[in-house]
């Protein structure tokens, strides 16, 4: 009877470790991959009204675990650049609104420039221009981790 314990308690002990994943790493989900978002902007970009959305997974700064705020409002983006990424996205979307301030004087001119990359190798780059006679821009970037 000693036997029988000692061996259902070293098989509960190997199947308890078997069934565990490791803590520190995601399991890759099919049809996903990793994206990464370089955002930069330039010229007077203090002087625009900005909103970024990226959505499709749990993008997080690079290099950190620090999450990325749902959306970037112009509090969230003071400086010149930015990086952000996440494993196990099926779809990347990235929707970015853009106005020249109605209480700041022109001339004024910016730029939005958004480099992706899916597995680590780069697959697009996209750079938009705007003026304080723009008017309000919307621009649209979608990618498909299957594509």
């Amino acid at each position: 009877m000693k036997k029988l314990s000692l061996f259902s308690l070293l098989l509960c002990t190997v199947l308890f470790f078997a069934g565990c994943d490791d803590e520190g790493e995601d399991p890759v989900l099919p049809d996903t991959a990793t994206y990464r978002v370089d955002y930069s902007q330039s010229g007077d970009f203090e002087k625009f009204i900005k909103i970024i959305t990226i959505g499709g997974g749990d993008f997080k700064v690079r290099g950190t675990s620090e999450a990325m705020p749902p959306v970037l409002f112009d509090g969230n983006l003071s400086e010149t650049s930015y990086s952000f990424e996440a494993d196990n996205v099926r779809e990347l979307t990235i929707h970015a609104a853009n106005e020249f301030s109605a209480v700041e004087e022109g001339p004024a001119s910016m730029q939005m420039r958004f480099v992706i990359y899916k597995n680590g190798k780069q697959i697009d780059e996209k750079s938009f221009n705007y003026n304080e006679a723009s008017g309000e821009k919307n621009e649209y970037l979608n990618y498909k981790a299957n594509d």
